[in-house]
């Protein structure tokens, strides 16, 4: 399915969401996804869900592709 072209931001956005797919459904992300929950709910963490989550798409998001990262802006 094609999203219909508005603009440049919507094509990054759009490459961002492809991105997060594509890690989140990788057996890397479920493992280290499934070690941080069991060690944030030892520690006693609010919401270790959530923590874990975050944690584990962070980490890989930022050992992704270096042209993907560069292309990456914190706006």
């Amino acid at each position: 399915m094609r999203y219909p072209y508005v603009d440049e931001r919507d094509e990054k956005l759009m490459e961002w969401c492809r991105e997060v797919a594509r890690i989140c459904v990788s057996d890397e992300f479920k493992r280290l996804n499934r070690d941080l929950l069991k060690f944030y709910r030892k520690s006693g963490m609010d919401d270790p869900f959530l923590l874990a989550f975050q944690d584990s798409l962070f980490s890989l998001f930022t050992e992704g592709d270096d042209d993907f990262q560069l292309s990456f802006e914190y706006n």
